[in-house]
């Protein structure tokens, strides 16, 4: 797993330079809805799960493999998270985990009209590939209202690699992270192109998550808390809307100016 990034990163120069395509890289950043699946049947009768919002942030490239088809790769900064209510117990528990991440995904890209007016769109599919920072949040519970009377709130910070015997106050400790995630990508988009060696990416994706965060550990607190453990055997899923702005590397297609803009000689 450690060799896994140089890897794709070398596979994805190897098949641009192969091909002999534009390179077009920019910023990109968007909005996350996600929300997590159990993998125990009895945990999701105990918890009442709700989304949780968060952003995306970082650099896009794509390359183009032939015709009408590109790899597009991110290297991104992102927040996912869940909200959660116990069903039998009082119960208030919101996180916000942090990732840098890796989408790589496959996409063909077809040509539509409305009206007199024509438009691209895409479909695609490929691997994500997340790394967890960490994360934050909030916990209410009927032990936060009787050991901490300063607030009920209570603010808490994941840590990892640490006993869960030793876990201080305001930590939540994971024993045994899953800190390298994978998952599944499916995505449909839209491009407009401003100018010839300009491009603007509209993308909407939904997340599967394949990885759990923890197949062995629970989230421990420190020892005030003992009526909740954080349950770690889930898998993130989500919605992301990304909008990307992209230049074309590709000098000789930048030096030929209007030429590009002839419908004949487009990219794909």
């Amino acid at each position: 797993m450690k060799i896994g990034l140089p890897v794709l990163f070398l596979l994805l120069l190897t098949v641009a330079e192969v091909a002999d395509a534009q390179i077009l890289v920019g910023p990109v950043a968007g909005a996350n809805y996600s929300w997590i699946s159990f993998g125990e049947k009895d945990e999701k009768a105990e918890y009442k799960i709700k989304g949780k919002y968060g952003y995306h942030f970082g650099a896009h490239c794509a390359f183009r493999v032939r015709k009408r088809f590109f790899l597009h790769s991110s290297l991104i900064y992102s927040t996912k998270g869940r909200e959660m209510e116990g069903k039998n117990e009082f119960l208030k528990y919101d996180m916000t985990y942090r990732y840098i991440e890796l989408p790589i995904v496959y996409t063909a890209y077809f040509k539509g009209h409305a009206g007199k007016k024509e438009f691209k769109y895409s479909l695609g599919v490929g691997p994500n590939i997340s790394y967890w920072l960490g994360g934050k949040g909030t916990l209410e519970s009927t032990d936060t209202h009787e050991f901490h009377n300063s607030t009920a709130v209570v603010p808490v910070s994941v840590v990892f690699k640490k006993d869960p015997g030793s876990a201080q106050q305001h930590e939540v400790v994971v024993q045994d992270p899953t800190r390298l995630q994978l998952g599944l990508n499916f995505t449909a988009g839209f491009l407009f192109e401003p100018m010839p060696d300009r491009e603007i990416v509209l993308t909407l994706r939904y997340e599967l998550g394949h990885s759990y965060l923890s197949r062995e550990s629970y989230g421990a607190f420190d020892p005030t808390l003992t009526t909740f453990e954080e349950p770690l055997k889930v898998r993130n899923q989500g919605f992301r809307v990304s909008l990307a702005y992209l230049i074309d590397l590709k000098v000789e297609n930048r030096k030929k100016g209007k030429s590009t803009n002839d419908p004949r000689k487009r990219r794909y």
